[in-house]
Order: structure tokens, then C-alpha cells, then sequence
């Protein structure tokens, strides 16, 4: 009996537990939720509270075949943390505690269930931040960032999660536990963090995290300016990131995207460019003149309250989110919103937002998008949108037809189905198309020979 082998409290089977664990935040298990279907439930879901609870846990499942879903926060919007009838939930979020933090190294050790605005309170003590500051910071956790290879609003200049983890303590489906030396840098082989990166607990249970930290920002300060069209406005950022201007912050909204970001200034037509810059280092002054003058080449300045605005309001759409597909249904049924990233080069990236809002506008009623994380060599585009049907049957029958078509449509422009959200079972169906059926069945064997058994997380990250 697994009860016997772990402390008392550690597994719960109460149905509002295995009712709330059932499902993360993707849109479609929402929608499913709130118009009543009858969701698979986990048998059980375990709280472990250190590493070797839950090895304890995993080589259990192996020996019997039970499958595991592993779960943070449940803030994943693709599906990743989908239970399934004969499964159990591995909830993290007794696997809270913050570590040591080296003032020398500038490195924390947290385990994988700390929550981002947690972490970040914490280090703010001290003077310090990650630097990682996902638009879900308050309702997501380290480990989730690792699963789903999390990508922060200030990643342009302070690096992704691959750039933040230096270290990590996982289990493996036997129940084997895995310690990788958090070092910032490593040519013994293959990097197993990398690996573990975006594998969304189908190849092991990351348990601890050891992160790089940076000095807090004192401030941020910002520039906005105008653009007629979406490719000028593109172009005029991606000068701006090449030229090491230190903007940490880089974002650029079509049309649609900049009427609902900053309808509240007034804002109604053209886009919009927003440069934001931690106060701090020197030579602030030079820096910011010299991404104004790029940005000014062909936009219009548009003044320092688009940048106070976007600030105070950066993550409202998390809370606009639930209201819309939560119990309230702010817009009635029949409605479902979701959002799609994508990234590619910067040769591609005006066919990839041309041809990717074509194919959502011709089944959603709104489609919005913007670029937010930016590379020498390419970007991130984000869509959102919004489907609005008879009822939320056809909601759903709209819903598959525009990611079908939209996901199509991204491969064939060049660019990459997910930069940031992760795969799980929304996108599962087109990864085969975005690896090639090499890569894919590399994957395959990745995972056939870690988890024989099939018990990790069997329904996701699959071609």
C-alpha cells in the first residue's frame, strides 16, 4: 500500500481535491467545466513534501502502472495537467520552501511548488530578483516554469527559463533521483537541465531548482511610440534589440491588441511600441536616447503614460481570463478565448502574423496580437482570440477548427507552434509537423527509455 510508505495526510481522495485537480487552465477544459460535462477525475491526488516522498511516489507507480500527472499551480493553459479516470495527481504545492540564497553567487535554491510572486517577495528583502516575471507570476510555480519552458515580460533582456536555471534535483519514473549541479555553465555531455526543460513531467518529476538571481531594478522607465503598420512597428524593435540599448522590456501591439491594451488612454488607431528599461545600470540616459532615435525613424512618440498604464495593468488579463471563462462567463456561453504564441525568424515574421491572423479571423471574432519576447534573429508573436457561437457545443467545434488552422498555417510560414506556453494536449496534435517526423520519434525514444512503463503524464507532450 503506497499510505503505508508515506506520511499520514499525504494522499487525499476528498472529491472536491479530485474534482479541482482534474484539470489545469486550458480554455477548452474550462469551457467542458462550466457547461457541465463529466470531466475524468483522478483515484487519488498525493501532497509530497520533499524529494524523496516523491520517489517514493513514482516508484510506486511504476511497480503497479499507475499513471501520474504531475501539477504545480494549475495554470497551464494547453492541457498539460489533464487527469486521467485510473491516474494520480502529484500536486506540488506543499513543495513550497525557499532555500539558501548565496549573496556571493547571486543564486537561490527553491523547491519546485514556490509560487513566482512568492520568490519574488522573498528576494526583494534582499535586493535581488530572478528577473522572470511570467504574466502568471502569481498563480504559477518554479516547477511549472521548468515543465512548460516558461518564457517572463522581461525576457528580452533578462533571459528565458533556460537562462534563469542553473541547477535542478529531479525523479525519475523508477523512482531514481537525478541531481544536476547547479554550475553556469557545462560541456560534460548532453545538458540534462535542458533536457528536463519543457518535458512537462513526462520524463521525470523536477522536485528542486537552484536559479540565478539579479540586482532588483530600483525602477523602470519607459518609452511608447505609434507605427502605422505592424511590419514598421517590427522592424523598428528589432533594430532597437540589436542595438544592446539594455531594453529588458520590448513589446509591440497590432491595432487590435494596442485598442484593448490602451483603450483607457484614449488609444484608437495604430500601433504600438513599448521600450522599458531598469533603472540601475549605467548610462540609462545615452541608452534610452539611442532606442528613441531608432523608434522615432519611423514611429511617433507617444509619451510616458503608455508605459505607467501597461505597468499597472500588465497581468489584468489573468484576471479577465477567469471572469470570461470561469463560472461567471462575463460573456455569456457560447464564448471561449484563448491565446496562441508562436515565434520565428525575423524574415518570417511578417508572413507568419499576417498568415496566423488570417486563419483565426476566419472562425473568431476577434484577433489581436503582439510581439513580446524579441531576438537578434527573430521574436514571439502573441494571439489573442475570441470565439463567440450558438452555444458551447459549436464553441468547441469552432474552437478545434482555428487551431487547426492556425497551427497549420504557422508551420508553413516558419515558425514554431508554442514559444512559451508548452504543448500539452491543445497542441499535442501538430507536433509532429513542427519536429518532423525524426524528431518526433526521437522523442518517442527519449521517453520509452525513461518511462518504460508509460506512466508519466501519458497523454501529453505526445506526436
Amino acid at each position: 500500500m503506497l499510505a503505508s510508505r508515506l506520511p499520514d495526510g499525504t494522499i487525499s481522495t476528498d472529491p472536491q481535491t479530485l474534482r479541482q485537480s482534474a484539470t489545469d487552465s486550458w480554455p477548452l477544459a474550462l469551457l467542458r467545466r462550466v457547461r457541465g460535462d463529466d470531466l475524468p477525475e483522478p483515484v487519488a491526488v498525493l501532497f509530497p513534501a520533499r524529494t524523496g516522498e516523491v520517489a517514493t511516489i513514482l516508484a510506486w507507480a511504476s511497480e503497479t502502472g499507475t499513471a501520474v500527472i504531475a501539477r504545480g499551480a494549475g495554470s497551464g493553459v494547453c492541457g498539460g495537467a489533464q487527469a486521467d479516470a485510473d491516474a494520480v495527481v502529484l500536486d506540488l504545492s506543499r513543495m513550497d520552501r525557499i532555500g539558501q540564497v548565496d549573496v556571493i553567487s547571486h543564486t537561490v535554491d527553491v523547491q519546485a511548488g514556490v509560487r513566482g510572486d512568492r520568490l519574488e517577495e522573498e528576494l526583494a528583502k534582499l535586493g535581488l530578483t530572478t528577473g522572470h516575471y511570467p504574466q502568471s507570476v502569481a498563480i504559477s510555480t518554479v516547477g511549472g516554469w521548468i515543465a512548460a519552458s516558461s518564457a517572463g515580460q522581461a525576457s528580452t533582456g533578462f533571459g528565458a527559463i533556460e537562462d534563469v536555471l542553473l541547477g535542478l534535483t529531479a525523479v525519475l519514473p523508477d523512482g531514481e533521483i537525478l541531481r544536476c549541479r547547479p554550475v553556469p555553465r557545462s560541456a560534460a555531455g548532453p545538458d540534462l537541465r535542458r533536457l528536463l526543460i519543457g518535458s512537462e513531467g513526462t520524463l521525470a518529476v523536477v522536485t528542486e531548482a537552484t536559479l540565478a538571481c539579479r540586482a532588483r531594478p530600483k525602477a523602470w522607465e519607459c518609452l511608447a511610440f505609434g507605427f502605422g503598420d505592424f511590419t514598421t512597428m517590427a522592424g523598428a524593435l528589432r533594430d532597437v534589440k540589436r542595438a544592446e540599448t539594455g531594453a529588458a522590456v520590448l513589446r509591440g501591439y497590432d491595432e487590435t491588441d494596442a485598442q484593448l491594451g490602451f483603450g483607457a488612454l484614449n488609444h484608437t488607431t495604430g500601433c504600438v511600441a513599448l521600450a522599458g528599461f531598469p533603472a540601475g545600470p549605467p548610462g540609462l540616459d545615452a541608452r534610452k536616447q539611442a532606442a528613441a532615435a531608432i523608434l522615432h525613424t519611423t514611429g511617433t512618440e507617444l509619451g510616458a503614460r503608455y508605459g505607467e498604464h501597461w505597468w499597472q495593468h500588465r497581468n489584468d488579463a489573468v484576471r479577465t481570463f477567469a471572469q470570461i471563462m470561469g463560472p461567471e462567463r462575463t460573456f455569456g456561453t457560447g464564448v471561449i478565448v484563448d491565446t496562441m504564441e508562436v515565434a520565428a525568424l525575423w524574415s518570417a515574421v511578417p508572413r507568419l502574423y499576417q498568415s496566423i491572423r488570417a486563419a483565426l479571423s476566419a472562425h473568431a471574432q476577434a484577433v489581436a496580437c503582439h510581439l513580446s519576447h524579441l531576438y537578434p534573429s527573430g521574436s514571439s508573436l502573441y494571439f489573442t482570440f475570441l470565439i463567440g457561437a450558438a452555444d458551447d457545443r459549436e464553441a468547441e467545434t469552432t474552437y478545434r477548427a482555428a487551431w487547426h488552422a492556425a497551427a497549420k498555417s504557422c508551420t508553413e510560414a516558419g515558425g514554431t507552434i508554442t514559444h512559451h506556453h508548452g504543448v500539452g494536449r491543445l497542441k499535442a496534435p501538430f507536433l509532429t509537423q513542427d519536429l518532423g517526423e525524426t524528431g518526433a520519434h526521437v522523442l518517442t525514444r527519449i521517453r520509452k527509455a525513461l518511462d518504460p512503463a508509460g506512466i508519466m503524464n501519458p497523454g501529453g507532450l505526445r506526436p
